[in-house]
Order: C-alpha cells, then sequence, then structure tokens
C-alpha cells in the first residue's frame, strides 16, 4: 500500500466511521452541511481572537501580527469560498465535497498536527494563543469533515390526515354509532 492509498482510507475510515454516525443522528432541522459551516465559522472567530489578544494586552501594531492577519484573511475566503459551494450538496446524491475537499483535509490536519507539537513547548501569555490557535485549528478540521458527510434524506410524513382511523358507523371509541 503506497503512502497516498494509506491516507485516503484513513480519511475515508475517519469521515465513514467517526462524522457520519454523528451526522445521522443529527436532528432534521441541523443539517450537517450547516453544522460544519458553523465549525469552520468557530474556527474563524478563534482565528480572529488569536489575532486580536496580542494587539490588546501587548500592544502589537498590525505589522507585528501580519502572518496571523495574512492567516485570517486567507481562512475568511476559505469560509466565503465554501458557502457558495453549499447549494451542491442535495440529500439523496453523494457528496461532490467530499472527494474535492480530500487534499484540504489532509493539508488541515496536517497543520493541526504541527500546532500540537508546536504549542507543547510555549511558556507564559504564549501559551494561551498557542492553545487558542490549536483550538481554531481543531473546530476547522471538524468542520471540513461535517461539511464532507452525506447529508440525511428528507424524513417522508407517513400521513397527512389527522383524526379518526375507521370512519364510518364506528365510533372512534369501538362503539357503534
Amino acid at each position: 500500500m503506497t503512502a497516498s492509498n494509506f491516507i485516503v482510507r484513513f480519511d475515508d475510515w475517519l469521515i465513514d466511521r467517526l462524522f457520519q454516525p454523528v451526522a445521522n443522528r443529527l436532528p432534521s432541522v441541523l443539517p450537517v452541511v450547516q453544522l460544519g459551516m458553523s465549525f469552520q465559522l468557530g474556527s474563524l472567530m478563534l482565528n480572529g481572537a488569536a489575532l486580536l489578544l496580542p494587539i490588546v494586552l501587548f500592544g502589537a501594531t498590525m505589522g507585528g501580527v501580519v502572518d496571523t492577519s495574512l492567516i485570517w484573511f486567507m481562512n475568511l475566503a476559505f469560509f466565503l469560498g465554501m458557502k457558495k459551494t453549499i447549494p451542491m450538496i442535495r440529500p439523496n446524491m453523494l457528496n461532490p465535497l467530499r472527494p474535492m475537499m480530500l487534499s484540504m483535509r489532509m493539508i488541515a490536519m496536517a497543520f493541526l498536527i504541527y500546532q500540537l507539537f508546536r504549542s507543547l513547548d510555549v511558556v507564559g501569555i504564549g501559551w494561551i494563543l498557542s492553545q487558542l490557535m490549536t483550538l481554531s485549528q481543531l473546530t476547522f478540521v471538524i468542520g471540513l469533515y461535517f461539511v464532507a458527510c452525506q447529508p440525511q434524506p428528507p424524513r417522508q410524513r407517513m400521513s397527512s390526515r389527522s383524526g379518526p382511523i375507521i370512519e364510518g358507523v364506528w365510533a372512534g371509541n369501538g362503539s357503534i354509532r
């Protein structure tokens, strides 16, 4: 088995065994795509908080945190692009974003692992910022995996009529009228 086959199998296993069962148990009022986009928005907000905290706490200039601001704008552009692709996902059809976003999920997973290792040796106030960035990257990865899940088909109504089941001379309590 090559490394690329292993990566694809691992990705499929994560979606099919971990995220899809959670998506299948969601209430019908919350589609899995909306949950994934909520995680994406949460990641964007956490990343923004990690950008603003050095400015507020330490008086850093925007030029001092230019790398974090560029990452935030890249995440914003990705979020807006994802919002535009959501109409492609329809119930009872295969999710086209699952194969399309495979490389993005793998890159995001690699950045999550990098961020975890990077945050191990940080001390002081930088630890809080590092943990905030790690949490932001984790919510980003979770959002990508939920967006890749297959949406549930719409629920069918069993009956559109209300009232007694048996009509005619029989009353609802079983006696004859």
